[in-house]
């Protein structure tokens, strides 16, 4: 038991960039070989032995993404290494040349993910799962603590009252700003014109 411990313990773990790397330096070397060679074999190998190795020594918080991303790596190495190799038109070569390798990898792709994701929920790929599911729903909370009025859930009481002390500010606030508008009382009405001031009585 300590054995195997101290084995577990002693084994390089990789960062998910770090295994990003890894297969890409793989998928490389196994699409270039296989272009030159004329063996699609090794192409479907590489992507197999790249994929299985990054899910074996990446952490276990990574798993997830090494897991997820080898299909799209492999798509992305396989359309450069065809732009570098390619002969005539390049337009032409890269989509007849990606058409016919992925056509004669189809099965070592199949199977590379099939053993990849027995290796990644061997390693833990279901506490990733959760973990996801949690941050998540933590980051839709927010929003529901919200209502569509504007005002926080916080400033409001259960019945959907405001508080005590706010409402009677916004109360004050209200009514001084309405005396505010009324006109003064004390002022009383505006003079009358005074008699000699009046138009003289026609002829």
């Amino acid at each position: 038991m300590s054995g195997q411990t101290q084995a577990h313990s002693s084994r390089v773990l990789l960062t998910g960039r770090g295994a990003v790397m890894v297969m890409l330096a793989v998928f490389a070397l196994g699409l270039l070989v296989a272009s030159w060679l004329g063996w699609p074999v090794l192409a479907g190998a590489s992507f197999v032995i790249g994929s299985v190795a990054a899910v074996f020594y990446v952490r276990p918080g990574d798993l997830l993404m090494v897991t997820v991303v080898p299909p799209l790596l492999f798509g992305i190495t396989l359309v450069a290494v065809k732009a570098a190799t390619a002969t005539g038109s390049m337009a032409l070569s890269i989509a007849e040349g990606a058409a016919i390798t992925l056509a004669e990898v189809a099965p070592w792709l199949f199977a590379g993910m099939a053993l990849t994701l027995v290796i990644a929920w061997a390693r833990g790929l279901r506490g990733c799962v959760r973990e996801l599911r949690q941050d998540l729903r933590a980051a839709g909370r927010p929003l529901a603590d919200h209502p569509p009025g504007g005002r926080p859930a916080a400033d409001r009481l259960p019945d959907g009252r405001p508080p005590a002390g706010r409402a009677a500010v916004g109360h004050a606030a209200v009514g001084h700003a309405a005396a505010e508008r009324l006109p003064d009382a004390t002022a009383g009405p505006p003079p009358r014109p005074v008699a000699a001031d009046a138009p003289p009585p026609g002829p």
